[in-house]
């Protein structure tokens, strides 16, 4: 199994770009970076890119709803880019989907203007272009 995480800055979003399977083996990982990522801007404002992940379990869905709570208790904004089926079925099976904010790219996080994106992406309501 293969599993990396990395940060990067951009546009003034700490963006935590995850790749592999996100599972027991590699939460704490994620939720070291995301507590890293937290002292970085004021509010904080991360990114949490899953474009690269392949497979999430109950674990991996927990550490996403963790950096939510410590994002949102910061005063931040969290958004989480999802590209695969897999993955964003995982959410919507447990409704996550309602409570944590899904894009389909970090383009779309980043662009979306100092709201977030809209879940239409950068150029849909309350998107860069509808701004």
């Amino acid at each position: 199994m293969y599993f990396h995480c990395h940060t990067i800055e951009r546009d003034g979003w700490s963006v935590v770009a995850i790749v592999g399977e996100l599972d027991l083996a590699g939460v704490p990982r994620v939720r070291a970076a995301v507590i890293e990522a937290l002292g970085t801007h004021r509010p904080p404002r991360v990114v949490l890119d899953l474009t690269g992940v392949a497979f999430i379990d109950s674990m991996g869905l927990g550490v996403v709803v963790g950096a939510l709570k410590r994002v949102r208790a910061a005063g931040g904004e969290l958004q989480v880019a999802v590209a695969t089926d897999q993955v964003r079925k995982a959410f919507a099976l447990t409704r996550l989907d309602s409570l944590v904010p899904l894009v389909d790219s970090v383009d779309a996080a980043v662009l979306g203007g100092p709201g977030g994106a809209s879940p239409d992406g950068p150029s849909g309501p309350g998107g860069a272009a509808g701004a």
